[in-house]
């Protein structure tokens, strides 16, 4: 289903090596000035760090064809196009049947009974994530007047961990403009140099991003389908490269009593919690404490090393060793596409 939203409906299309990626969205409200800047800006933290991401170079020119007029959002359906321009699909043509390891090459096979579009991975591929930065840009625009800000920052890739610590505004209006956004300079470049050690053998890595939500207001989301958590997750688990979501102390808040884990509460010029090991939601509603959740993005499949797999149209076993432009980490463009979707996802939910 390339459907989604309630209040704002966006419907996808295009695939990794189609002439053009797009999106449109339904009920978008009018009136609002299209940020050209903004977008630009999004879309060039999602392309950063070339030397360790896929040197698939595409510049993500984008155009409106429709829902837009004189800059502004007119309220009718708003379509924005992005092309393909960097495309070797030969690459693809040469070993079309082989399974690659943890792709999705097998499983749309069997689904699309054989028409698939296997080129990049066709509809499975994170390229097209771009136009869902273009979305979040623009619902960014109208939830920073409203005093919501979003951001994210690495928490940890392999066995690095940056070191804990509660993000304040300052913190947040910082990280949500860096490429690689880590609290810890010290860990950034632990970070860094591991990542291009793996890549240097043909190997990749995995991460983990931490999101927060500063300043949603209580009362967003509702029990029991559209409770805050099952909605950003539907939208997370969209991501290519995404296996885990949790919210809060998630899974650690098993190592807690009861007396540990409940966030109690105080009056101190409103109402403040001393803690937050719910993440900011109870009962799927935002509770006014700081919203903030974790992402786990698996090692990027596409590798060089040799790797045991099937030819499924010759129903044989074989050996393969992925040739191409592949990132060594999923988890830095990520990082901004969860940006981009939680954007997307808070302005659905409070309109």
């Amino acid at each position: 289903m390339s459907i989604f939203g309630k209040n704002i409906r966006i419907s996808l299309f295009g695939a990794s090596h189609e002439k053009y990626i797009g999106l449109t969205i339904h009920g978008f409200p009018a009136g609002i000035e299209i940020n050209d800047d903004l977008i630009k800006k999004r879309l060039k933290l999602r392309r950063g760090l070339n030397h360790l991401t896929s040197k698939r170079f595409e510049t993500d020119e984008f155009s409106f064809i429709s829902g837009v007029f004189k800059g502004f959002s007119t309220g009718a359906p708003l379509t924005v196009l992005v092309e393909n321009i960097d495309l070797k699909s030969a690459d693809y043509e040469k070993t079309y049947g082989l399974a690659r390891p943890s792709h999705a090459d097998y499983t749309q096979h069997i689904k699309y009974h054989g028409f698939e579009d296997y080129r990049g991975g066709g509809r499975a591929s994170g390229r097209l994530t771009v136009v869902f930065i273009i979305l979040g840009a623009l619902c960014e625009e109208i939830l920073v007047k409203r005093g919501i800000i979003i951001a994210s920052r690495i928490e940890s890739v392999y066995n690095i961990i940056d070191r804990k610590k509660s993000l304040e505004l300052n913190h947040l209006l910082s990280l949500k403009e860096e490429v690689f956004p880590v609290i810890s300079e010290e860990t950034k470049i632990e970070m860094l140099d591991l990542i291009e050690k793996t890549a240097s053998v043909g190997d990749s890595l995995g991460g983990i991003v931490e999101t927060w939500i500063y300043g949603l207001p209580a009362g967003v989301g509702s029990p029991f389908f559209d409770s805050l958590e099952s909605y950003l997750s539907h939208l997370i688990f969209s991501v290519p490269g995404v296996k885990g979501i949790e919210f809060g102390s998630g899974f650690e808040i098993t190592k807690l009593t009861g007396s540990e884990a409940n966030d109690m509460m105080h009056f101190e010029e409103g109402i403040k919690y001393y803690s937050n090991h719910s993440g900011g939601i109870n009962g799927g509603i935002s509770n006014g404490n700081q919203v903030y959740f974790r992402t786990a993005f698996k090692p990027t499949p596409s590798i060089s090393k040799p790797q045991k797999t099937i030819n499924f149209l010759k129903n044989e076993s074989v050996e393969i060793e992925i040739i191409g432009r592949h990132d060594a980490i999923i988890a830095i463009k990520g990082l901004h596409v969860i940006n981009a979707l939680t954007n997307y996802a808070i302005l659905d939910m409070i309109l």
